[in-house]
């Protein structure tokens, strides 16, 4: 490929492929030149380093990440929506091309697209817990413990290098819905909106 043909999505999709290969780590100019078949120098004009590079994949597989998470809570709420919620953040297969810690993904926070898609996949679950518990105190530990409890599942399932396991997503299931049933008992006369 010659680095008149090159654009700014085609030097992404190339750093996807080597980030399928090598892991999110692995994007580097080098490999991702190497994968366009052409010389480091020519991606300069499109990021300006690695870290960006890395920036631009984390932003576009977090939007992916979050505009699935939007698809698969259509015509949900409550308990439901958060269940579902907690299975995709902890268990999907998006989060594949992403570093899967906090400490990983704060280092690309600076990226206004980055931190926008971030900010955008946190947002859901606030948004529907309003939708379920009226209480604004029992809404703010609601989010703290769920949202802790499927990060850390998150990062342990994939840190772990576990192939995917049911008896693991079974036992996370029944332990979400047992949170969910913990917060229910503390909305007042056990009113929801679902």
């Amino acid at each position: 490929m010659t680095p008149r043909t090159l654009t700014l999505d085609k030097v992404i999709a190339a750093a996807f492929a080597v980030a399928d290969r090598d892991g999110f780590d692995g994007i580097t100019l080098t490999k991702t030149a190497k994968q366009l078949a052409v010389q480091p120098q020519s991606l300069y004009r499109y990021v300006k380093n690695t870290q960006d590079l890395q920036g631009k994949v984390l932003a576009q597989n977090l939007k992916t990440m979050v505009d699935q998470v939007y698809e698969q809570l259509i015509g949900l709420t409550g308990p439901a929506a958060v269940q579902r919620y907690m299975e995709m953040l902890a268990f999907g297969d998006y989060t594949l091309i992403a570093p899967h810690d906090y400490g990983s993904v704060a280092q690309y926070m600076t990226d206004p697209e980055v931190a926008k898609q971030y900010q955008r996949l946190y947002g859901i679950l606030p948004t529907l817990l309003e939708t379920w518990l009226p209480d604004e105190a029992v809404r703010r530990r609601a989010n703290q413990l769920l949202a802790d409890y499927s990060l850390g599942e998150s990062v342990a399932y994939r840190n772990n290098n576990q192939a995917p396991d049911e008896v693991r997503r079974d036992d996370y299931r029944r332990n979400v819905a047992a949170l969910i049933d913990l917060l229910t008992a503390e909305v007042p006369n056990g009113l929801t909106t679902d």
